[in-house]
């Protein structure tokens, strides 16, 4: 029989990085040589995920659950390109409380990991792995309230203790942003816009109540005010997956997985191994997607000829990150699609092909635009001058003709480079503008 493992909860919070190297006073492996490396290191039989923290790491000559592309790039070899660094620290701690002395939620850090993808510009997570410990003395807070404690970006009413217990410290954490607090302390480089894209995933045992469910993936302390409208139930099923026992609902930026059955191992390793590792390849995916939408709108198109390096660059995106087909099993490609659905990702996907396309093709555009410009009237030229050697017209009489011609070819000139640049300031206007609606900028 699998064993029960004595938790009310486990967490993931996926929080952005300014650097791929993490920093601070935690010890830190490569991937592939964590297990039994020393200090805040893997077990050594952690492969298998049996013991805790419960996640298993891809091996030599054993099964994969991804497909060899997905698993290259989540789990680089070596950390040659990209890089996944671990740390799983011996007794780190997590206090929340509503107000000091008063009962609070304590969870354990039990791993954490740095995730770098390989483009350029790359993209760098820190993935925080928490379990919740039963409730030490009565009158401490729910489950659904420590839910919605730990996604806090900013600080809210009913949360004012946030601490850190090391063995051999106490950090009490900024209540006024507790989110970049805590980053900072375990990773030490905070990204800029962490608060915006920080995103939760939620396991809950023994909880068979789709309103608990709701209220999980909505960050609701309580289950009171949920929306009930048809549109919130009809969007309520249409983010819902369903894994034999665990049932996932994915909304905003949560995904709640409630379990009708007491918390396994086997159920902890799925978690961490398999389903969140889906859902961090979905969001891996639209930070990229958001990447590539500053760069664009940051381009000065008329003079920037960036846009052919933007245009490698999204080729490349779409050779080793814009997959779907994650894995043989069914669950990651649902959890993939769902999670796009909620984000936008597949809208912004499409918005940025197009623009990419027009852009590329404008350019060629202005290549053989140049060449018209330039080698027409060299060509007319050559052209009369062959025809006046030919007619061996007096020398004053050539002189003038050529004299005209010139005048012509840059009257020419100069007509033609006018209406290009006129036409090409006027679909650049229309396409910032519309780049600019899209990311919300005046």
């Amino acid at each position: 029989m699998t064993k029960v493992i004595e938790r009310d909860a486990l967490a993931l919070l996926v929080v952005r990085l300014k650097s791929d190297q993490p920093s601070g006073k935690l010890n830190w492996h490569a991937w592939d040589e964590a297990p039994g490396n020393g200090t805040h290191c893997l077990p050594e039989d952690e492969g298998r995920g049996s013991i805790q923290p419960f996640k298993r790491m891809p091996q030599e000559n054993a099964w994969s659950y991804f497909n060899a592309h997905v698993e290259r790039l989540l789990f680089p070899p070596g950390n040659e390109r990209g890089a996944r660094w671990l740390c799983c620290p011996d007794d780190l701690h997590l206090d929340i409380a509503k107000r000091p002395g008063e009962p609070g939620r304590r969870a354990r850090v039990d791993l954490l990991e740095c995730l770098t993808t390989p483009l350029d510009p790359g993209c760098t997570f820190g993935l925080i792995h928490l379990s919740l410990l039963p409730a030490a003395e009565s009158g401490a807070p729910d489950t659904l309230w420590w839910g919605r404690a730990i996604a806090s970006t900013f600080g809210r009413m009913g949360i004012s203790e946030f601490v850190l217990q090391r063995p051999d410290q106490i950090i009490r954490l900024d209540q006024k942003r507790p989110a970049r607090s805590l980053t900072k302390e375990l990773f030490g480089d905070p990204g800029d816009d962490l608060e915006r894209s920080l995103y939760t995933a939620l396991m809950v045992p023994e909880c068979d109540d789709p309103v608990q469910r709701l209220a999980l993936a909505s960050h609701r302390a309580t289950t009171n005010h949920l929306p009930t409208s048809s549109r919130d139930l009809e969007r309520e099923e249409r983010q819902t997956v369903r894994i034999a026992d665990p049932t996932c609902l994915l909304l905003g930026r949560c995904a709640a997985f409630t379990l009708t059955e007491p918390l396994t191992v086997t159920y902890a390793r799925n978690f961490r191994s398999y389903w969140t590792e889906s859902i961090v390849f979905a969001l891996l995916q639209q930070e990229s997607l958001d990447g590539f939408q500053r760069r664009l709108a940051d381009m000065d198109i008329l003079r920037d000829s960036g846009v052919e390096v933007l245009r490698d660059d999204w080729l490349e995106f779409r050779n080793v990150l814009w997959w779907s087909q994650l894995s043989s099993s069914v669950i990651p490609q649902q959890l993939v699609s769902k999670l796009r659905n909620e984000l936008g990702t597949e809208r912004l996907f499409t918005d940025l092909e197009g623009d990419l396309i027009t852009y590329s093709e404008h350019r060629q555009q202005v290549a053989l635009t140049n060449l018209q410009i330039y080698g027409f009237p060299l060509v007319t030229l050559g052209t009369l001058a062959t025809i006046l050697a030919l007619f061996e017209a007096p020398e004053k009489t050539r002189g003038l003709l050529i004299a005209i011609l010139s005048l012509i070819a840059v009257s020419i000139l100069l007509y033609l480079q006018v209406r290009r640049d006129r036409r090409w300031a006027s679909l650049v206007r229309r396409y910032s503008t519309k780049l600019k609606a899209r990311l919300g900028r005046p």
